[in-house]
Protein backbone atom coordinates (compact mmCIF):
# COMPACT_ATOMS: atom_id res chain seq x y z
CA UNK A 1 0.00 0.00 0.00
CA UNK A 2 1.05 3.52 -1.40
CA UNK A 3 0.44 6.84 0.49
CA UNK A 4 0.30 9.34 -2.23
CA UNK A 5 0.95 13.31 -1.39
CA UNK A 6 -2.02 16.09 -1.27
CA UNK A 7 -4.80 15.06 -3.50
CA UNK A 8 -5.66 18.81 -3.69
CA UNK A 9 -5.00 18.89 -7.40
CA UNK A 10 -7.36 16.40 -8.51
CA UNK A 11 -10.36 17.97 -10.02
CA UNK A 12 -9.64 21.52 -8.33
CA UNK A 13 -9.16 24.91 -10.20
CA UNK A 14 -5.85 25.95 -10.64
CA UNK A 15 -6.93 29.28 -8.18
CA UNK A 16 -7.83 26.32 -6.12
CA UNK A 17 -11.20 27.97 -5.49
CA UNK A 18 -13.60 25.18 -7.07
CA UNK A 19 -12.84 21.43 -6.00
CA UNK A 20 -15.16 18.41 -6.36
CA UNK A 21 -17.09 19.49 -2.62
CA UNK A 22 -18.43 22.36 -4.95
CA UNK A 23 -19.15 20.97 -7.99
CA UNK A 24 -21.13 18.22 -6.08
CA UNK A 25 -22.63 20.76 -4.04
CA UNK A 26 -24.26 22.40 -7.17
CA UNK A 27 -25.20 19.15 -8.76
CA UNK A 28 -27.39 17.70 -6.05
CA UNK A 29 -28.87 21.43 -5.83
CA UNK A 30 -29.88 21.16 -9.50
CA UNK A 31 -30.91 17.43 -8.75
CA UNK A 32 -33.49 18.29 -5.40
CA UNK A 33 -34.14 22.05 -6.22
CA UNK A 34 -35.09 21.50 -9.74
CA UNK A 35 -38.62 19.92 -9.81
CA UNK A 36 -37.67 16.06 -11.38
CA UNK A 37 -40.48 16.84 -14.37
CA UNK A 38 -38.85 19.88 -15.82
CA UNK A 39 -36.26 19.10 -18.49
CA UNK A 40 -34.54 20.16 -21.71
CA UNK A 41 -37.36 19.29 -24.33
CA UNK A 42 -35.56 17.93 -27.18
CA UNK A 43 -33.55 15.56 -24.81
CA UNK A 44 -36.64 14.02 -22.90
CA UNK A 45 -36.19 12.09 -19.82
CA UNK A 46 -32.24 13.13 -20.32
CA UNK A 47 -32.96 16.42 -20.14
CA UNK A 48 -32.85 17.09 -16.28
CA UNK A 49 -30.53 19.93 -15.26
CA UNK A 50 -28.67 17.73 -12.80
CA UNK A 51 -28.18 14.89 -15.73
CA UNK A 52 -26.87 16.95 -17.96
CA UNK A 53 -24.51 18.19 -15.27
CA UNK A 54 -23.43 14.58 -14.12
CA UNK A 55 -22.38 13.81 -17.41
CA UNK A 56 -20.06 16.86 -17.85
CA UNK A 57 -19.19 15.76 -14.86
CA UNK A 58 -17.77 12.20 -16.23
CA UNK A 59 -16.24 14.32 -18.89
CA UNK A 60 -14.37 16.39 -16.04
CA UNK A 61 -13.23 13.23 -14.30
CA UNK A 62 -11.71 11.43 -17.15
CA UNK A 63 -9.75 15.15 -18.08
CA UNK A 64 -8.70 15.48 -14.74
CA UNK A 65 -7.23 11.80 -14.74
CA UNK A 66 -6.10 12.66 -18.21
CA UNK A 67 -4.35 15.70 -17.34
CA UNK A 68 -3.02 15.10 -13.52
CA UNK A 69 1.19 13.52 -13.00
CA UNK A 70 0.71 11.71 -9.90
CA UNK A 71 -0.77 8.96 -8.00
CA UNK A 72 -3.89 10.25 -5.94
CA UNK A 73 -5.62 6.84 -4.52
CA UNK A 74 -4.11 4.50 -1.93
CA UNK A 75 -4.08 1.34 -3.55
CA UNK A 76 -6.79 -0.35 -4.89
CA UNK A 77 -10.31 1.51 -5.34
CA UNK A 78 -13.10 -1.03 -4.57
CA UNK A 79 -16.21 1.58 -5.62
CA UNK A 80 -14.25 3.25 -8.63
CA UNK A 81 -13.42 -0.63 -10.10
CA UNK A 82 -16.87 -1.70 -9.49
CA UNK A 83 -18.53 1.45 -11.18
CA UNK A 84 -16.12 1.00 -14.12
CA UNK A 85 -16.59 -2.35 -14.17
CA UNK A 86 -20.46 -2.28 -14.28
CA UNK A 87 -20.38 1.07 -16.56
CA UNK A 88 -18.33 -1.73 -19.27
CA UNK A 89 -21.00 -4.07 -18.60
CA UNK A 90 -23.97 -2.12 -19.14
CA UNK A 91 -22.17 -0.44 -22.48
CA UNK A 92 -22.12 -4.25 -23.58
CA UNK A 93 -26.05 -4.57 -22.72
CA UNK A 94 -26.77 -1.03 -24.75
CA UNK A 95 -24.54 -2.61 -28.04
CA UNK A 96 -25.99 -6.04 -27.31
CA UNK A 97 -30.13 -3.91 -27.78
CA UNK A 98 -28.88 -1.62 -29.95
CA UNK A 99 -27.85 -4.45 -32.38
CA UNK A 100 -30.91 -6.63 -32.21
CA UNK A 101 -34.64 -6.26 -33.33
CA UNK A 102 -35.98 -4.04 -31.00
CA UNK A 103 -39.62 -2.32 -30.95
CA UNK A 104 -39.02 1.81 -31.95
CA UNK A 105 -40.61 3.32 -28.97
CA UNK A 106 -37.70 1.52 -26.53
CA UNK A 107 -34.85 3.19 -28.45
CA UNK A 108 -34.98 6.23 -26.98
CA UNK A 109 -35.96 4.64 -23.76
CA UNK A 110 -32.42 2.98 -24.00
CA UNK A 111 -30.66 6.15 -24.94
CA UNK A 112 -31.71 8.57 -22.56
CA UNK A 113 -31.04 5.20 -19.88
CA UNK A 114 -27.55 4.86 -21.12
CA UNK A 115 -27.27 8.59 -20.70
CA UNK A 116 -28.68 8.89 -17.22
CA UNK A 117 -26.34 5.98 -16.12
CA UNK A 118 -23.22 8.12 -17.35
CA UNK A 119 -24.33 10.82 -15.31
CA UNK A 120 -24.64 8.37 -12.58
CA UNK A 121 -21.21 6.91 -13.07
CA UNK A 122 -19.90 10.78 -13.24
CA UNK A 123 -21.00 11.75 -10.22
CA UNK A 124 -19.93 8.01 -8.30
CA UNK A 125 -16.42 8.65 -9.91
CA UNK A 126 -15.95 12.01 -8.65
CA UNK A 127 -16.89 11.60 -5.43
CA UNK A 128 -14.86 8.65 -5.09
CA UNK A 129 -11.92 10.45 -6.49
CA UNK A 130 -12.48 14.23 -6.14
CA UNK A 131 -13.26 15.07 -2.81
CA UNK A 132 -9.77 16.45 -1.49
CA UNK A 133 -9.54 15.63 2.19
CA UNK A 134 -11.73 15.22 5.45
CA UNK A 135 -12.82 18.35 5.61
CA UNK A 136 -14.36 18.73 2.53
CA UNK A 137 -15.72 15.27 2.94
CA UNK A 138 -17.37 16.42 6.21
CA UNK A 139 -18.49 19.85 4.42
CA UNK A 140 -20.13 17.90 1.72
CA UNK A 141 -22.24 15.54 3.58
CA UNK A 142 -23.53 18.32 6.24
CA UNK A 143 -24.64 19.78 2.70
CA UNK A 144 -26.68 16.63 2.21
CA UNK A 145 -28.05 16.76 5.59
CA UNK A 146 -29.43 20.48 5.54
CA UNK A 147 -30.83 19.68 1.71
CA UNK A 148 -32.74 17.28 3.21
CA UNK A 149 -34.08 19.46 5.90
CA UNK A 150 -35.05 22.26 3.28
CA UNK A 151 -36.81 20.07 1.12
CA UNK A 152 -38.31 18.16 4.27
CA UNK A 153 -39.47 21.72 5.26
CA UNK A 154 -41.16 22.48 1.78
CA UNK A 155 -42.85 19.20 1.73
CA UNK A 156 -44.42 20.07 5.37
CA UNK A 157 -45.39 23.30 3.61
CA UNK A 158 -46.98 21.01 0.94
CA UNK A 159 -49.04 19.10 3.46
CA UNK A 160 -50.39 22.19 5.70
CA UNK A 161 -51.48 24.24 2.56
CA UNK A 162 -52.28 21.18 0.31
CA UNK A 163 -50.49 22.90 -2.59
CA UNK A 164 -47.79 21.34 -4.71
CA UNK A 165 -45.98 24.76 -5.36
CA UNK A 166 -43.92 23.17 -7.61
CA UNK A 167 -46.38 23.38 -10.55
CA UNK A 168 -46.35 27.37 -10.59
CA UNK A 169 -42.61 27.48 -11.49
CA UNK A 170 -41.64 27.99 -14.90
CA UNK A 171 -37.86 28.82 -15.66
CA UNK A 172 -37.02 29.55 -19.57
CA UNK A 173 -35.44 26.86 -21.37
CA UNK A 174 -37.02 23.89 -19.54
CA UNK A 175 -40.72 22.10 -20.57
CA UNK A 176 -42.58 20.09 -18.19
CA UNK A 177 -43.95 21.80 -15.47
CA UNK A 178 -46.90 20.15 -13.58
CA UNK A 179 -49.84 22.36 -14.85
CA UNK A 180 -52.58 19.80 -14.22
CA UNK A 181 -50.98 18.06 -11.28
CA UNK A 182 -52.16 18.17 -7.70
CA UNK A 183 -51.23 17.03 -3.97
CA UNK A 184 -51.70 12.96 -4.14
CA UNK A 185 -54.11 11.89 -1.47
CA UNK A 186 -53.94 8.74 0.72
CA UNK A 187 -56.36 7.94 3.76
CA UNK A 188 -57.24 11.48 3.27
CA UNK A 189 -53.85 12.73 4.09
CA UNK A 190 -52.54 14.88 1.28
CA UNK A 191 -48.95 13.62 0.70
CA UNK A 192 -46.04 15.79 0.02
CA UNK A 193 -43.66 15.04 -2.71
CA UNK A 194 -41.26 18.00 -2.08
CA UNK A 195 -39.68 18.19 -5.79
CA UNK A 196 -39.58 15.08 -6.73
CA UNK A 197 -41.98 13.16 -8.86
CA UNK A 198 -44.33 11.15 -6.42
CA UNK A 199 -43.97 11.29 -2.79
CA UNK A 200 -42.88 7.80 -2.63
CA UNK A 201 -39.53 8.94 -4.51
CA UNK A 202 -39.79 11.83 -1.71
CA UNK A 203 -39.95 9.92 0.91
CA UNK A 204 -36.84 7.10 -0.61
CA UNK A 205 -34.63 10.02 -1.11
CA UNK A 206 -35.17 11.06 3.05
CA UNK A 207 -34.69 7.88 4.26
CA UNK A 208 -31.32 7.62 2.26
CA UNK A 209 -30.39 10.86 4.00
CA UNK A 210 -32.22 9.80 7.45
CA UNK A 211 -28.55 7.99 8.91
CA UNK A 212 -26.67 10.79 8.61
CA UNK A 213 -29.00 13.51 9.87
CA UNK A 214 -29.05 11.26 12.83
CA UNK A 215 -25.76 10.87 13.43
CA UNK A 216 -24.83 14.85 12.82
CA UNK A 217 -28.01 15.31 15.43
CA UNK A 218 -26.58 12.86 18.08
CA UNK A 219 -23.07 13.25 17.36
CA UNK A 220 -21.83 16.36 15.51
CA UNK A 221 -19.56 18.30 17.71
CA UNK A 222 -20.58 21.40 16.96
CA UNK A 223 -24.85 22.98 16.04
CA UNK A 224 -26.01 20.04 17.09
CA UNK A 225 -29.19 22.21 17.75
CA UNK A 226 -29.56 22.81 13.88
CA UNK A 227 -29.42 19.13 13.04
CA UNK A 228 -31.76 17.94 15.30
CA UNK A 229 -34.18 20.68 13.92
CA UNK A 230 -33.39 19.10 10.23
CA UNK A 231 -34.04 15.48 12.02
CA UNK A 232 -37.33 16.53 13.12
CA UNK A 233 -38.62 17.88 9.76
CA UNK A 234 -37.25 14.62 7.74
CA UNK A 235 -38.47 12.46 10.08
CA UNK A 236 -41.97 14.14 10.34
CA UNK A 237 -41.91 14.05 6.27
CA UNK A 238 -41.50 10.47 6.11
CA UNK A 239 -44.17 9.78 8.08
CA UNK A 240 -46.58 11.96 5.92
CA UNK A 241 -45.24 10.79 2.38
CA UNK A 242 -47.26 7.51 3.61
CA UNK A 243 -45.13 5.35 1.63
CA UNK A 244 -44.35 1.29 2.41
CA UNK A 245 -40.97 1.64 0.76
CA UNK A 246 -39.92 4.75 2.79
CA UNK A 247 -41.16 3.15 5.76
CA UNK A 248 -39.19 -0.30 4.75
CA UNK A 249 -36.11 1.87 4.13
CA UNK A 250 -36.17 3.93 7.22
CA UNK A 251 -36.32 0.43 9.59
CA UNK A 252 -33.32 -1.00 7.08
CA UNK A 253 -31.08 2.20 8.01
CA UNK A 254 -31.95 2.39 11.69
CA UNK A 255 -30.85 -0.94 12.26
CA UNK A 256 -27.91 -1.08 10.34
CA UNK A 257 -27.00 2.97 12.39
CA UNK A 258 -27.88 1.12 15.50
CA UNK A 259 -25.75 -1.88 15.49
CA UNK A 260 -22.42 0.15 16.20
CA UNK A 261 -24.07 2.41 18.90
CA UNK A 262 -23.86 1.93 22.60
CA UNK A 263 -26.95 0.64 24.67
CA UNK A 264 -27.49 4.10 26.16
CA UNK A 265 -27.27 5.68 22.55
CA UNK A 266 -29.56 3.46 20.87
CA UNK A 267 -32.44 4.14 24.02
CA UNK A 268 -32.03 7.87 23.48
CA UNK A 269 -32.68 7.04 19.68
CA UNK A 270 -35.40 4.38 21.09
CA UNK A 271 -36.77 7.58 23.33
CA UNK A 272 -36.18 10.35 20.64
CA UNK A 273 -38.85 8.10 17.97
CA UNK A 274 -40.96 7.83 20.73
CA UNK A 275 -41.18 11.60 20.85
CA UNK A 276 -41.63 12.08 17.38
CA UNK A 277 -44.62 9.36 16.80
CA UNK A 278 -46.45 11.10 19.92
CA UNK A 279 -45.84 14.72 18.33
CA UNK A 280 -47.55 12.73 15.11
CA UNK A 281 -50.32 10.95 16.70
CA UNK A 282 -51.45 14.35 18.45
CA UNK A 283 -51.10 16.69 15.57
CA UNK A 284 -52.23 14.56 12.97
CA UNK A 285 -54.57 12.39 14.37
CA UNK A 286 -55.23 9.38 11.95
CA UNK A 287 -51.59 9.36 10.85
CA UNK A 288 -50.10 6.73 12.18
CA UNK A 289 -53.37 4.33 11.55
CA UNK A 290 -52.85 4.78 7.89
CA UNK A 291 -48.65 4.42 8.05
CA UNK A 292 -49.28 1.26 10.18
CA UNK A 293 -52.22 0.06 7.56
CA UNK A 294 -49.93 -0.06 4.86
CA UNK A 295 -48.62 -3.45 6.60
CA UNK A 296 -51.67 -4.75 8.46
CA UNK A 297 -53.56 -4.57 4.67
CA UNK A 298 -50.88 -5.44 2.56
CA UNK A 299 -52.62 -8.51 1.26
CA UNK A 300 -55.36 -6.21 0.09
CA UNK A 301 -53.34 -3.81 -1.00
CA UNK A 302 -53.09 -3.58 -5.06
CA UNK A 303 -49.53 -2.39 -5.59
CA UNK A 304 -48.57 -5.21 -3.62
CA UNK A 305 -50.46 -7.82 -5.49
CA UNK A 306 -48.99 -6.04 -8.65
CA UNK A 307 -45.41 -6.81 -7.02
CA UNK A 308 -46.16 -10.31 -5.95
CA UNK A 309 -47.88 -10.83 -9.43
CA UNK A 310 -44.78 -9.49 -11.56
CA UNK A 311 -42.51 -13.05 -11.01
CA UNK A 312 -44.00 -14.90 -13.75
CA UNK A 313 -43.91 -12.01 -16.07
CA UNK A 314 -40.23 -10.97 -15.05
CA UNK A 315 -38.98 -14.42 -15.58
CA UNK A 316 -40.15 -14.75 -19.33
CA UNK A 317 -38.36 -11.71 -20.25
CA UNK A 318 -35.46 -12.71 -18.31
CA UNK A 319 -35.53 -15.79 -20.36
CA UNK A 320 -35.51 -14.11 -23.92
CA UNK A 321 -32.27 -12.54 -23.09
CA UNK A 322 -30.77 -13.61 -19.83
CA UNK A 323 -26.96 -12.96 -19.73
CA UNK A 324 -27.00 -8.96 -21.60
CA UNK A 325 -31.19 -8.32 -20.71
CA UNK A 326 -33.27 -6.47 -23.42
CA UNK A 327 -31.20 -2.88 -23.00
CA UNK A 328 -31.34 -0.62 -19.97
CA UNK A 329 -34.64 1.36 -19.76
CA UNK A 330 -36.45 -0.40 -22.22
CA UNK A 331 -38.73 -2.52 -19.58
CA UNK A 332 -41.84 -0.06 -20.06
CA UNK A 333 -44.64 0.55 -18.00
CA UNK A 334 -46.75 -0.06 -20.74
CA UNK A 335 -45.32 -4.38 -19.87
CA UNK A 336 -45.46 -4.20 -15.94
CA UNK A 337 -45.00 -1.86 -13.18
CA UNK A 338 -42.25 -3.92 -11.29
CA UNK A 339 -41.67 -1.47 -8.40
CA UNK A 340 -38.39 -3.14 -7.69
CA UNK A 341 -35.20 -1.80 -8.90
CA UNK A 342 -33.37 -5.72 -8.78
CA UNK A 343 -36.19 -7.28 -10.81
CA UNK A 344 -35.62 -4.27 -13.62
CA UNK A 345 -32.34 -4.77 -13.73
CA UNK A 346 -32.46 -8.50 -14.40
CA UNK A 347 -34.52 -7.50 -17.20
CA UNK A 348 -32.68 -4.82 -18.74
CA UNK A 349 -29.10 -5.95 -17.96
CA UNK A 350 -29.32 -9.50 -17.87
CA UNK A 351 -27.44 -11.77 -15.13
CA UNK A 352 -24.34 -9.41 -16.01
CA UNK A 353 -25.77 -6.11 -15.15
CA UNK A 354 -27.93 -7.37 -11.94
CA UNK A 355 -23.97 -8.74 -11.00
CA UNK A 356 -22.42 -5.62 -11.29
CA UNK A 357 -24.77 -3.73 -9.82
CA UNK A 358 -24.70 -5.75 -6.80
CA UNK A 359 -20.86 -5.48 -6.52
CA UNK A 360 -21.07 -2.05 -6.71
CA UNK A 361 -23.21 -1.83 -3.92
CA UNK A 362 -21.73 -4.52 -1.73
CA UNK A 363 -18.37 -2.82 -2.84
CA UNK A 364 -19.45 0.48 -1.48
CA UNK A 365 -21.01 -0.62 1.87
CA UNK A 366 -17.60 -2.28 2.59
CA UNK A 367 -15.82 0.37 2.08
CA UNK A 368 -18.10 2.17 4.36
CA UNK A 369 -17.70 -0.39 6.70
CA UNK A 370 -13.65 -0.13 6.66
CA UNK A 371 -13.94 3.70 6.87
CA UNK A 372 -15.92 3.22 10.30
CA UNK A 373 -13.14 0.80 11.32
CA UNK A 374 -10.16 2.83 10.22
CA UNK A 375 -11.12 6.82 10.92
CA UNK A 376 -8.55 8.21 13.87
CA UNK A 377 -11.51 10.54 14.50
CA UNK A 378 -14.46 9.44 16.42
CA UNK A 379 -17.25 11.05 14.91
CA UNK A 380 -15.41 10.45 11.13
CA UNK A 381 -16.36 6.84 12.83
CA UNK A 382 -19.95 7.76 13.62
CA UNK A 383 -20.23 9.14 9.67
CA UNK A 384 -18.83 5.80 8.22
CA UNK A 385 -21.04 3.90 9.91
CA UNK A 386 -24.23 6.04 9.26
CA UNK A 387 -23.06 6.34 5.36
CA UNK A 388 -22.99 1.77 5.45
CA UNK A 389 -26.77 2.79 6.89
CA UNK A 390 -27.52 5.21 3.98
CA UNK A 391 -26.48 2.65 1.75
CA UNK A 392 -28.11 -0.29 3.43
CA UNK A 393 -31.55 2.33 3.06
CA UNK A 394 -31.21 2.88 -0.55
CA UNK A 395 -30.40 -0.84 -1.29
CA UNK A 396 -33.36 -1.66 0.78
CA UNK A 397 -35.39 1.20 -1.51
CA UNK A 398 -34.18 -0.85 -4.65
CA UNK A 399 -36.25 -3.82 -3.51
CA UNK A 400 -39.12 -1.99 -3.18
CA UNK A 401 -39.07 1.00 -5.15
CA UNK A 402 -37.79 1.47 -9.23
CA UNK A 403 -34.93 3.89 -7.78
CA UNK A 404 -33.59 3.98 -11.49
CA UNK A 405 -36.92 5.22 -12.82
CA UNK A 406 -36.97 8.51 -10.48
CA UNK A 407 -33.84 10.73 -10.68
CA UNK A 408 -33.43 11.95 -7.21
CA UNK A 409 -33.73 8.83 -6.06
CA UNK A 410 -31.21 7.15 -8.31
CA UNK A 411 -28.79 10.18 -8.68
CA UNK A 412 -28.85 10.89 -4.19
CA UNK A 413 -27.82 7.06 -3.96
CA UNK A 414 -24.95 7.13 -6.81
CA UNK A 415 -23.44 10.24 -4.64
CA UNK A 416 -24.11 8.35 -1.48
CA UNK A 417 -22.21 5.54 -3.37
CA UNK A 418 -19.42 7.15 -4.13
CA UNK A 419 -19.24 9.37 -0.80
CA UNK A 420 -18.37 5.89 0.67
CA UNK A 421 -15.73 5.55 -1.80
CA UNK A 422 -14.28 8.62 -0.63
CA UNK A 423 -14.20 7.96 2.99
CA UNK A 424 -12.27 4.88 2.50
CA UNK A 425 -9.68 6.56 0.25
CA UNK A 426 -9.29 9.48 3.17
CA UNK A 427 -9.58 7.75 6.49
CA UNK A 428 -6.55 5.15 4.91
CA UNK A 429 -4.74 8.14 3.92
CA UNK A 430 -5.39 9.99 7.64
CA UNK A 431 -4.46 6.47 9.04
CA UNK A 432 -1.44 6.07 7.21
CA UNK A 433 0.45 9.45 7.72
CA UNK A 434 -1.10 8.92 11.82
CA UNK A 435 1.32 6.11 12.17
CA UNK A 436 4.03 7.74 10.06
CA UNK A 437 7.14 8.38 12.16
CA UNK A 438 7.38 12.33 12.84
CA UNK A 439 10.73 13.80 12.39
CA UNK A 440 11.32 16.59 15.36
CA UNK A 441 13.77 19.04 14.27
CA UNK A 442 16.80 19.34 16.42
Amino acid sequence: MTVSGNHSDFLTSRRGTVDATTVLTVYLTLLLAIPSAMVVGPLGSAGAPSTIMAIGILFWWAWSHIQRNRSLTIGFQPVRAAMLGWLIVMLAVYAHAMSSPIPFDEISPADSGMLKLIGMAGVLLVANDGIPNLERYRVLLRRMVIAAGIIALFGLIQYITRQLFVDRIQIPGLTGTLTDAGVIMRSGFARPSGTSTHPIEYGVVLTMILPLAITYAFKSPSRRWLYRGVLCAITFAVFLSISRSAVLCAVAGLVVLAISWSNAARLRLIAFMIVIGTVVYLTVPGLLGAVTALFTGATEDSSVASRTGSYDIVGHFISTSPILGRGFGTFLPKYWILDNGYLGMLIDGGILGFAGLVTLIVAAGFAARLAHHTAVNEFDRDIGQAMLASIAAGACGLAFFDTFGFPQSAGVFFLLLGVAGAARRLVLVEATIDRTPRVIAQ
